[in-house]
């Protein structure tokens, strides 16, 4: 099994590449490729055609089809890895939980996507994909149909209700997104609060 790690986006919020953002003693992109190849295994970052970026200890790969966001780079991840089921995550997501990953993965077999779903909606950019996946994924890019709910659609997938999710990462902080300045400081105060061994109240 492999991971595929999406580190192509604009980052126009932030103002600057949110992959390279320090975080726990290193960038954030680099903290992911560290605790998920522990974990899991193989380590895909893909980034932007035309970028040349390297990661330690990742296969980089790179986008296929311009502007085509994750569902493209979900394709180009999809295309570079040797496994037949992967996950896939956002390199915004620096709380990701390699123990919820390996679960989710190991719900794959006999399905093209295992996607959690929480109350406020699925969750496709921290989700199992199998590379029977392809054909719709690259059918929905050429079409011009670049929204990943709408792919699920074309998908046999098997969501996760958000109360098992919450067995393995009870405060849902896998799924904390760096987005802006804020978001950012909050994931560092979390990372702290928790490396301390505090709950979230307890900060």
């Amino acid at each position: 099994m492999a991971t595929i790690i999406l580190a192509g986006g604009s980052s126009k919020r932030m103002g600057r590449d949110k992959a390279l953002l320090e975080i726990g003693g290193s960038t954030l992109i680099q903290s992911l490729v560290t605790r998920f190849a522990d974990k899991i295994g193989g380590v895909i970052v893909v980034v932007g055609t035309g970028d040349q970026a390297v990661v330690d200890g990742a296969l980089m790969a790179y986008d296929l089809y311009h502007n085509a966001g994750p569902l493209g780079g979900l394709h180009a991840g999809l295309l570079a890895s040797p496994d037949e089921v992967n996950f896939l995550l956002a390199c915004d997501m620096p709380l990701a939980s390699p123990e919820l990953a390996s679960y989710i993965v190991s719900l794959a077999s006999g399905y093209d996507a295992v996607v959690p779903m929480l109350a406020r909606g699925p969750e496709p950019l921290h989700a199992a994909y199998a590379k029977s996946c392809l054909g719709v994924v690259e059918s929905a890019i050429k079409d011009g149909n670049l929204k990943m709910a709408d792919a699920l659609k074309s998908l046999n997938v098997l969501y996760v209700p958000e109360d098992i999710v919450r067995e393995y990462d009870p405060q849902l902080h896998s799924f904390v997104n760096v987005n802006t300045p804020r978001d950012y400081l909050e994931a560092t105060q979390l990372l702290q609060a928790r490396s301390r061994g505090l709950g979230p109240d307890e900060e």
